[in-house]
Protein backbone atom coordinates (compact mmCIF):
# COMPACT_ATOMS: atom_id res chain seq x y z
CA UNK A 1 0.00 0.00 0.00
CA UNK A 2 1.76 3.66 -0.85
CA UNK A 3 1.58 5.79 1.45
CA UNK A 4 0.16 9.64 0.97
CA UNK A 5 -0.59 12.56 2.20
CA UNK A 6 -4.01 11.87 2.67
CA UNK A 7 -3.53 10.51 6.04
CA UNK A 8 -0.68 12.69 6.73
CA UNK A 9 -2.28 14.74 9.82
CA UNK A 10 -4.89 11.75 11.20
CA UNK A 11 -4.97 8.75 13.92
CA UNK A 12 -6.29 5.33 13.62
CA UNK A 13 -7.00 3.11 16.68
CA UNK A 14 -7.07 -1.02 16.12
CA UNK A 15 -8.17 -3.30 18.98
CA UNK A 16 -6.52 -6.42 18.67
CA UNK A 17 -3.61 -5.33 17.00
CA UNK A 18 -1.47 -7.49 18.74
CA UNK A 19 -1.59 -10.16 15.66
CA UNK A 20 -4.25 -11.39 13.00
CA UNK A 21 -6.47 -8.87 11.03
CA UNK A 22 -5.88 -6.57 13.54
CA UNK A 23 -1.72 -6.89 13.51
CA UNK A 24 -2.36 -6.65 9.36
CA UNK A 25 -4.60 -3.84 9.22
CA UNK A 26 -2.07 -1.28 11.78
CA UNK A 27 0.83 -2.31 9.19
CA UNK A 28 -1.68 -1.26 6.13
CA UNK A 29 -3.08 2.12 8.33
CA UNK A 30 0.69 3.24 8.88
CA UNK A 31 1.80 2.05 5.33
CA UNK A 32 -0.91 4.57 4.31
CA UNK A 33 0.63 7.21 5.75
CA UNK A 34 -1.32 7.86 9.12
CA UNK A 35 0.97 10.16 11.24
CA UNK A 36 -0.13 7.82 14.34
CA UNK A 37 -1.88 4.67 14.70
CA UNK A 38 -2.86 3.05 18.10
CA UNK A 39 -2.48 -0.41 18.86
CA UNK A 40 -5.44 -1.23 21.45
CA UNK A 41 -4.13 -4.37 22.95
CA UNK A 42 -5.02 -6.86 26.01
CA UNK A 43 -2.27 -5.77 27.71
CA UNK A 44 0.54 -3.46 27.61
CA UNK A 45 3.07 -6.32 26.93
CA UNK A 46 1.23 -7.51 24.12
CA UNK A 47 0.77 -3.84 22.00
CA UNK A 48 4.79 -3.09 22.74
CA UNK A 49 5.53 -6.55 21.19
CA UNK A 50 3.34 -5.65 18.35
CA UNK A 51 4.61 -2.33 17.94
CA UNK A 52 8.22 -3.30 17.88
CA UNK A 53 6.98 -5.89 14.98
CA UNK A 54 5.73 -3.46 12.99
CA UNK A 55 7.90 -0.89 13.16
CA UNK A 56 10.24 -3.32 11.86
CA UNK A 57 7.94 -4.42 9.39
CA UNK A 58 6.88 -0.59 8.04
CA UNK A 59 10.18 0.75 8.44
CA UNK A 60 8.80 3.91 10.71
CA UNK A 61 7.03 4.28 14.05
CA UNK A 62 3.71 6.18 14.08
CA UNK A 63 2.35 3.59 16.71
CA UNK A 64 1.11 4.41 20.43
CA UNK A 65 0.28 1.73 22.79
CA UNK A 66 -2.99 1.26 25.25
CA UNK A 67 -3.82 -1.19 27.03
CA UNK A 68 -7.67 -2.47 26.73
CA UNK A 69 -9.34 -5.85 27.15
CA UNK A 70 -12.47 -4.99 25.18
CA UNK A 71 -14.50 -8.06 27.04
CA UNK A 72 -14.11 -5.54 30.57
CA UNK A 73 -16.96 -2.64 30.77
CA UNK A 74 -14.41 -1.15 33.34
CA UNK A 75 -11.03 -1.38 31.43
CA UNK A 76 -12.83 0.02 28.17
CA UNK A 77 -14.34 2.76 30.40
CA UNK A 78 -10.24 3.22 31.71
CA UNK A 79 -8.80 3.02 28.06
CA UNK A 80 -11.37 5.92 27.18
CA UNK A 81 -10.39 7.86 29.80
CA UNK A 82 -6.87 7.72 28.94
CA UNK A 83 -7.36 8.19 25.50
CA UNK A 84 -8.97 11.59 25.88
CA UNK A 85 -5.98 12.69 28.82
CA UNK A 86 -3.41 12.06 26.03
CA UNK A 87 -5.27 14.63 24.01
CA UNK A 88 -5.97 12.25 20.95
CA UNK A 89 -8.40 12.64 18.19
CA UNK A 90 -8.95 9.73 16.56
CA UNK A 91 -10.28 9.60 12.74
CA UNK A 92 -10.36 5.93 11.82
CA UNK A 93 -11.98 3.94 14.05
CA UNK A 94 -11.65 -0.08 13.63
CA UNK A 95 -12.93 -2.20 16.48
CA UNK A 96 -11.67 -5.56 15.53
CA UNK A 97 -11.08 -7.38 18.25
CA UNK A 98 -13.02 -10.59 19.04
CA UNK A 99 -12.84 -14.59 19.39
CA UNK A 100 -14.78 -18.05 18.93
CA UNK A 101 -14.91 -19.43 22.53
CA UNK A 102 -13.97 -23.44 22.89
CA UNK A 103 -16.19 -26.00 23.92
CA UNK A 104 -16.95 -24.66 27.69
CA UNK A 105 -18.37 -21.78 28.01
CA UNK A 106 -16.62 -18.94 30.02
CA UNK A 107 -17.55 -15.52 31.37
CA UNK A 108 -16.26 -12.38 32.48
CA UNK A 109 -15.67 -10.78 35.54
CA UNK A 110 -18.89 -8.80 34.35
CA UNK A 111 -20.79 -11.73 34.14
CA UNK A 112 -20.95 -12.26 30.68
CA UNK A 113 -20.31 -14.77 27.74
CA UNK A 114 -16.74 -13.87 27.09
CA UNK A 115 -16.72 -13.88 23.05
CA UNK A 116 -19.71 -11.96 22.96
CA UNK A 117 -18.40 -9.15 25.89
CA UNK A 118 -14.63 -9.10 23.75
CA UNK A 119 -16.40 -8.73 20.37
CA UNK A 120 -19.42 -5.93 21.47
CA UNK A 121 -19.62 -4.92 25.40
CA UNK A 122 -16.35 -3.01 24.99
CA UNK A 123 -16.43 -1.67 22.06
CA UNK A 124 -19.95 -0.15 22.76
CA UNK A 125 -18.60 1.73 25.48
CA UNK A 126 -15.16 2.75 24.13
CA UNK A 127 -17.47 4.10 21.52
CA UNK A 128 -20.11 5.85 23.28
CA UNK A 129 -17.58 7.43 25.69
CA UNK A 130 -14.94 8.42 22.78
CA UNK A 131 -18.30 10.59 21.18
CA UNK A 132 -19.11 11.96 24.39
CA UNK A 133 -15.11 13.22 25.10
CA UNK A 134 -15.51 14.98 21.34
CA UNK A 135 -12.50 12.23 20.87
CA UNK A 136 -14.04 10.85 17.79
CA UNK A 137 -14.78 14.02 15.92
CA UNK A 138 -17.54 14.79 13.04
CA UNK A 139 -16.87 12.75 10.14
CA UNK A 140 -14.53 10.28 11.61
CA UNK A 141 -15.33 6.56 10.68
CA UNK A 142 -16.07 3.75 12.66
CA UNK A 143 -15.77 0.01 11.43
CA UNK A 144 -16.31 -2.86 13.42
CA UNK A 145 -15.99 -6.88 12.78
CA UNK A 146 -18.63 -9.02 11.53
CA UNK A 147 -18.73 -12.28 9.82
CA UNK A 148 -20.49 -13.88 7.28
CA UNK A 149 -21.94 -16.16 9.92
CA UNK A 150 -24.21 -13.30 10.69
CA UNK A 151 -26.07 -14.18 7.02
CA UNK A 152 -27.18 -17.50 8.67
CA UNK A 153 -26.69 -18.99 5.01
CA UNK A 154 -22.90 -20.94 5.44
CA UNK A 155 -22.85 -24.54 5.07
CA UNK A 156 -23.91 -26.78 8.04
CA UNK A 157 -20.72 -28.22 8.66
CA UNK A 158 -19.38 -25.27 10.03
CA UNK A 159 -22.09 -24.68 12.53
CA UNK A 160 -22.80 -21.47 12.62
CA UNK A 161 -26.75 -21.65 12.57
CA UNK A 162 -28.24 -18.43 14.37
CA UNK A 163 -29.72 -19.08 17.68
CA UNK A 164 -33.84 -18.68 16.94
CA UNK A 165 -34.56 -15.14 18.84
CA UNK A 166 -32.08 -13.46 15.57
CA UNK A 167 -34.22 -14.48 12.95
CA UNK A 168 -37.87 -15.92 14.10
CA UNK A 169 -39.67 -15.76 17.09
CA UNK A 170 -37.52 -16.91 20.45
CA UNK A 171 -37.66 -19.91 22.44
CA UNK A 172 -34.14 -21.14 23.17
CA UNK A 173 -33.09 -18.68 25.58
CA UNK A 174 -36.83 -17.16 26.44
CA UNK A 175 -39.64 -16.34 24.71
CA UNK A 176 -39.55 -13.00 25.34
CA UNK A 177 -37.03 -11.04 22.76
CA UNK A 178 -35.43 -8.66 25.49
CA UNK A 179 -35.23 -11.59 28.03
CA UNK A 180 -34.26 -13.86 25.44
CA UNK A 181 -31.03 -11.69 24.32
CA UNK A 182 -30.27 -10.64 27.95
CA UNK A 183 -29.91 -14.83 28.88
CA UNK A 184 -28.02 -15.35 25.56
CA UNK A 185 -25.13 -12.51 26.80
CA UNK A 186 -25.22 -13.66 30.39
CA UNK A 187 -25.07 -17.28 29.21
CA UNK A 188 -27.88 -18.41 31.72
CA UNK A 189 -28.44 -21.45 29.64
CA UNK A 190 -25.05 -23.24 29.83
CA UNK A 191 -27.10 -26.06 27.70
CA UNK A 192 -27.70 -24.09 24.83
CA UNK A 193 -23.92 -22.74 24.29
CA UNK A 194 -22.60 -23.92 21.49
CA UNK A 195 -19.26 -21.82 20.53
CA UNK A 196 -19.44 -21.21 16.40
CA UNK A 197 -23.25 -20.77 16.78
CA UNK A 198 -22.60 -17.95 19.91
CA UNK A 199 -19.99 -16.66 17.48
CA UNK A 200 -22.21 -16.14 14.41
CA UNK A 201 -24.72 -14.53 16.30
CA UNK A 202 -22.51 -12.44 18.35
CA UNK A 203 -22.15 -11.09 14.85
CA UNK A 204 -25.30 -10.15 14.31
CA UNK A 205 -25.41 -8.08 17.51
CA UNK A 206 -22.85 -6.01 15.73
CA UNK A 207 -24.85 -5.38 12.85
CA UNK A 208 -28.04 -4.50 14.65
CA UNK A 209 -25.83 -2.32 17.02
CA UNK A 210 -23.78 -0.52 13.76
CA UNK A 211 -27.39 0.38 12.46
CA UNK A 212 -28.22 1.70 16.47
CA UNK A 213 -25.42 3.85 16.06
CA UNK A 214 -26.15 5.19 12.91
CA UNK A 215 -29.68 6.26 13.72
CA UNK A 216 -28.21 8.26 16.68
CA UNK A 217 -24.74 9.60 15.29
CA UNK A 218 -25.07 9.12 11.47
CA UNK A 219 -25.12 13.07 11.60
CA UNK A 220 -21.83 13.26 12.78
CA UNK A 221 -19.88 9.94 11.91
CA UNK A 222 -19.91 7.10 9.74
CA UNK A 223 -19.79 3.48 11.09
CA UNK A 224 -20.55 0.34 9.43
CA UNK A 225 -20.07 -3.87 10.03
CA UNK A 226 -17.46 -5.39 7.59
CA UNK A 227 -16.80 -8.79 7.95
CA UNK A 228 -13.08 -9.57 6.75
CA UNK A 229 -13.98 -12.81 5.06
CA UNK A 230 -12.54 -16.16 6.08
CA UNK A 231 -9.06 -15.51 7.38
CA UNK A 232 -7.82 -18.89 8.63
CA UNK A 233 -4.39 -18.01 9.08
CA UNK A 234 -5.20 -15.78 12.37
CA UNK A 235 -5.81 -17.48 15.67
CA UNK A 236 -9.45 -16.43 16.08
CA UNK A 237 -10.30 -20.23 16.65
CA UNK A 238 -7.48 -21.08 19.18
CA UNK A 239 -10.23 -22.25 21.72
CA UNK A 240 -12.01 -24.75 19.26
CA UNK A 241 -11.93 -28.59 19.62
CA UNK A 242 -12.26 -31.35 17.97
CA UNK A 243 -13.68 -31.51 14.66
CA UNK A 244 -14.51 -27.72 14.80
CA UNK A 245 -10.63 -27.17 15.56
CA UNK A 246 -9.30 -29.22 12.58
CA UNK A 247 -11.97 -27.63 10.20
CA UNK A 248 -10.86 -24.09 10.92
CA UNK A 249 -7.24 -24.78 11.70
CA UNK A 250 -6.25 -27.29 9.24
CA UNK A 251 -8.96 -28.33 6.57
CA UNK A 252 -9.55 -24.51 5.35
CA UNK A 253 -6.36 -23.23 6.25
CA UNK A 254 -4.83 -26.06 3.79
CA UNK A 255 -7.29 -26.15 0.59
CA UNK A 256 -9.71 -23.69 1.64
CA UNK A 257 -8.19 -20.81 -1.16
CA UNK A 258 -9.00 -23.21 -3.85
CA UNK A 259 -12.64 -23.53 -3.18
CA UNK A 260 -12.89 -20.14 -2.08
CA UNK A 261 -13.11 -20.80 1.75
CA UNK A 262 -10.24 -18.64 2.84
CA UNK A 263 -8.29 -16.04 1.95
CA UNK A 264 -4.69 -14.53 3.16
CA UNK A 265 -4.93 -11.70 6.27
CA UNK A 266 -4.18 -8.64 3.99
CA UNK A 267 -6.83 -9.47 2.16
CA UNK A 268 -9.18 -9.39 5.07
CA UNK A 269 -7.80 -6.28 6.82
CA UNK A 270 -7.95 -4.58 3.08
CA UNK A 271 -11.84 -4.97 3.40
CA UNK A 272 -11.76 -3.26 6.90
CA UNK A 273 -9.89 -0.41 5.22
CA UNK A 274 -11.64 -0.10 2.21
CA UNK A 275 -14.36 0.56 3.86
CA UNK A 276 -12.77 2.90 6.56
CA UNK A 277 -11.33 4.73 3.59
CA UNK A 278 -14.83 4.59 1.33
CA UNK A 279 -12.41 3.18 -1.61
CA UNK A 280 -14.18 0.64 -3.92
CA UNK A 281 -18.07 1.44 -3.20
CA UNK A 282 -21.13 3.96 -2.08
CA UNK A 283 -20.82 2.53 1.61
CA UNK A 284 -24.01 3.27 3.09
CA UNK A 285 -23.77 4.51 6.85
CA UNK A 286 -25.35 2.01 9.07
CA UNK A 287 -24.77 -1.12 7.14
CA UNK A 288 -23.34 -4.29 6.94
CA UNK A 289 -20.85 -5.14 4.58
CA UNK A 290 -19.97 -9.36 3.79
CA UNK A 291 -19.14 -11.14 0.87
CA UNK A 292 -21.96 -12.67 -1.18
CA UNK A 293 -24.53 -14.60 0.19
CA UNK A 294 -23.14 -18.12 1.48
CA UNK A 295 -19.84 -17.25 0.78
CA UNK A 296 -16.75 -16.67 2.46
CA UNK A 297 -14.84 -14.62 0.47
CA UNK A 298 -14.60 -11.86 -2.84
CA UNK A 299 -15.49 -8.24 -3.34
CA UNK A 300 -18.00 -6.64 -0.37
CA UNK A 301 -21.62 -6.48 -1.05
CA UNK A 302 -24.13 -4.86 1.49
CA UNK A 303 -26.45 -6.84 3.41
CA UNK A 304 -30.26 -7.23 3.01
CA UNK A 305 -30.90 -10.18 5.29
CA UNK A 306 -34.42 -9.33 7.38
CA UNK A 307 -32.92 -10.07 10.38
CA UNK A 308 -29.83 -7.94 9.78
CA UNK A 309 -32.37 -5.27 8.70
CA UNK A 310 -35.49 -5.81 11.94
CA UNK A 311 -35.46 -2.18 13.40
CA UNK A 312 -36.97 -3.97 16.47
CA UNK A 313 -34.49 -6.37 16.76
CA UNK A 314 -31.52 -3.76 17.12
CA UNK A 315 -33.44 -1.55 19.03
CA UNK A 316 -33.90 -4.17 21.84
CA UNK A 317 -30.58 -5.08 21.20
CA UNK A 318 -29.40 -1.57 21.62
CA UNK A 319 -31.54 -1.52 25.63
CA UNK A 320 -29.75 -4.71 26.27
CA UNK A 321 -26.36 -3.37 25.58
CA UNK A 322 -27.25 0.06 27.42
CA UNK A 323 -28.64 -2.39 30.80
CA UNK A 324 -25.72 -4.51 30.77
CA UNK A 325 -22.73 -1.70 30.46
CA UNK A 326 -24.21 1.05 32.27
CA UNK A 327 -24.88 3.45 29.42
CA UNK A 328 -28.01 3.70 29.59
CA UNK A 329 -29.03 6.36 31.60
CA UNK A 330 -26.28 8.16 28.97
CA UNK A 331 -28.17 7.43 26.22
CA UNK A 332 -31.82 8.35 28.01
CA UNK A 333 -30.34 11.96 28.71
CA UNK A 334 -28.89 12.68 25.51
CA UNK A 335 -32.39 11.97 23.94
CA UNK A 336 -34.08 14.14 26.72
CA UNK A 337 -31.32 16.85 25.84
CA UNK A 338 -32.31 16.28 22.58
CA UNK A 339 -36.02 17.01 22.53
Amino acid sequence: MTSTDQFADKTALVTGANSGLGFEAAAQLAEAGYARVILACRTLAKAEGARRALAERVGSDPFETLEVDVSSVESAKAASDEIERRGWVINSLLLNAGMVSGDVMNKTADGLEVAFASSVIGHHVLTLRLLDAGVLPDHARVVIAGSEGANNDLPAMMDMKLYDFATDAPQDFGTDLHDAMINFVEGAKPEKFNATRYYATTKVFTSWWTAAMARRFGDRISIFTVSPGANLSTNAARHTTGFKRFLFTKFMPTIGRVIGMDQHVSVGAKRYLDVLHGVGGDYVNGKTYTSKPKKLTGPLHEMTHPHLLDVNRQEVAWSVLGELTGTVDRQASRAAAAE
